[in-house]
């Protein structure tokens, strides 16, 4: 009973996960919407304005790292309510503001509540699900293409109807429903409290043997039930890889053992402690694909953020322009349930973004062809379709380039990183290119161009990925 209680309000979870998807790629559809306004209410220029749209999705991405730590310290419910409710208010607050550095201020603190908010649901979520974490993460992640979809839309209606104040206020009270997913963050039931901390109690045994104290009889100790647990490892996960695949996966189980018999033989202790806080620059492919991250999320955001105001600048009228966004998610959604499908058939990851990816940068070259709105439409469509699926690159690479498991998290973290630094940038340059230019089509080319220089990258790193493997099997 308790674990059908606990499943029953993990898809509450999961449902909150999704909200917060739908707020943040809403919130950056929406400001699509009103960044021409902005420009005049706020007497700035674009690549400002473009800056400041930024700041909330951007610093929800790069305060994770100072988030989680914060989680040790407090309560996951309190830290997600207080995010919530933080990032609501300022978002009602910039409804009576009229200059650029008070907004500015604002929408940064807004991507603060953001990330104090998303963290501890993502955390709640794995949870919930430890075993289907990916599956229930894909399920939450449609919530992106929702928001794109649905909130620029209500933008749009409620300026219409009640000015910049009104729409200010409006997106301020959709954000406060963070406030009730923080709420719905509780303990899950049926977990052994000695079975939840025995991973803590055996990384703090870590730590005391790590430290030059540690006597000698301790460390062969741990050293023998390291390797009796490894072995059981590896038996429980040749029964499982044997079921999933049947070429790749003993490829890099062989990778997998070649690194542990490396650190058998090479015992992390003190005297090499900085081997370990070290270990991503020995990792040579995910050194090479740390820009595609920056790359991809910079085309995104600067879609999100920019292909209304391209429309408008085209001649084509606001409330016609704004449906290319919904647009945009409709093909969003059609992405994502085609690459979910392809990808429980066996297709290769990185062979379904190199293909969208090149889908997707066509589209942005072929931005001069015509700025009849069916034209629009198609490229729109394209985009969303292709930028959607690519949206979960960055976590499959963290997987794909990194062959010692310890790496894995600080791999994510620094893509996620480089993530939030290549929305900021979307917001910045982008704006400053439209400054300087003055035409949104040139803008787009320069955007599909820097989209094609990832999809180059991410075609190299499939390269090395496959060199490696041949040349463990052959060795």
């Amino acid at each position: 009973m308790a674990n059908s209680r606990a499943s029953s309000w993990g898809c509450v979870i999961v449902f909150c996960k999704f909200v917060i998807l739908f707020i943040d790629s809403g919130i950056e559809k929406s400001f699509g919407v009103l960044i021409p306004t902005m420009v005049k209410h706020l007497k700035s220029d674009y690549a400002t304005v473009g800056l400041i749209c930024s700041m909330p999705s951007t610093l929800m991405y790069i305060l994770s790292p100072l988030v989680t730590l914060l989680l040790r310290r407090a309560s996951s419910r309190s830290i997600a309510m207080s995010g919530g409710l933080l990032s609501g208010m300022c978002f009602v607050i910039c409804a009576f503001l009229k200059t650029t550095v008070t907004v500015g201020v604002c929408l940064a603190l807004s991507g603060v509540g953001l990330a104090m908010t998303n963290m501890p649901i993502s955390i709640a979520v794995n949870d919930f699900f430890r075993e289907d974490f990916v599956f229930w993460s894909t399920v939450a992640g449609y919530g992106y293409t929702a928001g794109a979809i649905v909130l620029p839309i209500v933008t749009e209606k409620s300026f219409q109807a009640y000015g910049y104040e009104g729409v200010f206020m409006i997106l301020g009270g959709v954000v406060l429903h963070l406030l009730v997913c923080g709420a719905a963050i509780r303990k899950v039931e049926g977990i052994d409290d000695n079975q939840v901390n025995s991973h803590d109690e055996e990384e703090n045994y870590r730590r005391r043997l790590s430290s030059k104290e540690g006597p000698p009889k301790d460390k062969n100790m741990f050293r023998q039930m390291d390797e009796e647990y490894e072995k059981e490892v590896e038996e429980v996960d040749e029964k499982q890889e044997d079921e999933i695949c049947e070429e790749t996966c003993p490829e890099e189980r062989r990778l997998i053992r070649q690194g542990s018999r490396f650190n058998r033989n090479h015992e992390s202790f003190p005297n090499e402690s900085s081997v370990i806080s070290c270990g991503l620059l020995k990792e040579r492919i995910f050194l090479y694909s740390i820009p595609i991250p920056f790359l991809l999320f910079y085309t995104s955001y600067a879609w999100m953020l920019f292909l209304v105001p391209h429309a408008e600048h085209l001649g084509i009228y606001p409330s016609n322009a704004i449906y290319l966004s919904t647009l945009g998610g409709l093909g969003g959604i059609l992405g994502r349930a085609i690459f979910i499908i392809l990808i429980r058939k066996g297709f290769n990851e990185n062979h379904v973004y190199i293909v969208v990816g090149l889908i997707c940068t066509g589209s942005f070259l072929l931005d001069f062809i015509s700025s009849a709105y069916s034209v629009r439409s198609i490229l729109a469509f394209a985009q969303g379709f292709s930028l959607f699926i690519e949206e979960s690159a960055h976590n499959s690479l963290a997987k794909r380039t990194i062959f010692d498991e310890e790496n894995f998290s600080m791999a994510l973290a620094t893509f996620n990183f480089m993530a939030g630094i290549g929305i900021a940038c979307a917001g910045v340059l982008t704006g400053y290119l439209f400054d300087v230019i003055q035409s949104f089509t040139m803008v787009f080319i320069i955007i599909g161009v820097i989209h094609g220089i990832g999809v180059i990258n991410l075609l190299i790193i499939e390269v090395l990925i496959r060199r490696r493997r041949w040349e463990t099997e052959f060795t």
